[in-house]
């Protein structure tokens, strides 16, 4: 039997109480077992849930895409909550797993990001992968997932690799050098090294403040339920038209 929880933008919280009383859902929390999360709001909502309740995992999320930035949206067009839970009871729909990242006790699903804690001064890093390592400066790193190439790497010039592509990549924002150029690895494992102390970010929350980071694949996948196809090129370009 499906059951859900919720999680929802504070604006959406009239809507968020007429699906709690209509469908006997309750507010997403750890430790209560639910077979699906619903998502009221936009990707902000998503990453948000993630950071405060690692359980997420667990679940398949519905993300009804009610928010401005809706790239991990379940449906190609914003659906209400009354279609989608009765499609998700009908077992009408598929599931998308994808990657996540994992450093310092945080959970990426787009990006680990490092800069210089001291703004304005460059970065000194080195990189070491189980395919070699790499040295040098820019104002910042970036660890992405596949999806997450068409976020923040973008800015890099990075490429934008298939969701699906068992691979994370490294890139650089405004690298002193032209020879720094973005990485597609198959790493499992990435350890960024910095010269001075440098602030480690989650998906835009900071994470914490070292010298040395381990950046590894996520043991767990975020599964997205999905009506009808996920089509990842399109929602790129659609991405790429707002920004």
């Amino acid at each position: 039997m499906s059951t859900f929880a919720v999680f929802y933008r504070p604006d959406l919280g009239e809507l968020a109480e007429a699906v709690k009383r209509e469908f006997n859902a309750v507010d997403l929390s750890c430790g209560v077992g639910f077979s699906h999360v619903l998502i009221l709001g936009g990707d902000g909502t998503l990453l948000e849930a993630i950071r405060r309740f690692p359980c997420i995992f667990d679940s398949v999320v519905v993300h009804l895409g009610l928010g401005r930035v809706n790239f991990y949206r379940s449906a190609e067009v914003p659906m209400p909550p009354r279609e989608a839970i009765t499609r998700i009871i009908s077992n009408d729909y598929k599931v998308v797993d994808l990657a996540t990242l994992e450093a310092g006790g945080c959970t990426a699903l787009n990006e680990v990001s490092f800069f210089r804690r001291e703004h304005g001064r460059l970065l000194s890093f080195k990189i070491l992968t189980e395919e070699g390592e790499i040295a040098g400066r820019a104002d910042g790193v970036i660890v992405s997932t596949p999806h997450g190439t068409s976020g923040y790497v973008v800015s890099t010039y990075g490429p934008i690799v298939d969701y699906r592509a068992d691979v994370v990549v490294v890139s650089f924002v405004a690298p002193f050098t032209l020879f720094l150029r973005p990485l597609v690895l198959s790493s499992r494992r990435v350890e960024v090294e910095v010269g001075e102390e440098a602030v480690m970010t989650c998906d835009g929350r900071e994470g914490g403040v070292g010298r040395r980071f381990v950046v590894e694949r996520g043991k767990r996948r975020l599964r997205l339920a999905v009506f009808g196809e996920f089509n990842f090129l399109n929602r790129v370009m659609e991405r790429l038209r707002s920004l």
